[in-house]
């Protein structure tokens, strides 16, 4: 028996990543339309995707703040803290493999919509330390 040894690489190909990234951009089109129309019902919404990683993070308007209780319970593992102007609240999606950050400015939803925010996360504010500050992660 010949054991054939591959010391390199094949080659990388131009044309093989140019398609790869014309896929990516064809993708990112339908995106930028959802984006769009949940801009116009009061969420912002910006999506990274990295190797690895896929996060969400939503600014949520007056006019949808309502949304948010029912927003919050669809996602899994959601944990809620404070920051200068409101609150942060971070939680997974897709079977944890999708990460959402919704920022909530406080001075734009009523008292009401804030406790019932509170009451739909899975984790209270005092529960909350030792979680990652931007992800909203257990460190």
């Amino acid at each position: 028996m010949t054991i054939i040894a591959v010391t390199q690489a094949a080659p990388l190909r131009a044309k093989a990543v140019f398609d790869g990234v014309e896929d990516v951009v064809a993708e990112a089109w339908s995106v930028f339309e959802e984006v769009q129309d949940l801009s116009k019902l009061g969420v912002e919404v910006a999506v990274t995707v990295r190797p690895g990683e896929i996060l969400a993070d939503l600014v949520v308007r007056k006019e949808a703040a309502h949304l948010l209780p029912a927003l919050v319970k669809e996602l899994e593992d959601s944990g809620i803290t404070r920051t200068e102007t409101g609150f942060r609240i971070a939680g997974t999606m897709c079977q944890g493999n999708v990460g959402l950050r919704i920022l909530v400015d406080s001075s734009r939803i009523t008292v009401e919509q804030i406790e019932a925010l509170v009451a739909s996360v899975d984790v209270a504010f005092d529960a909350y330390a030792g979680r990652d500050e931007h992800t909203g992660w257990a460190a």
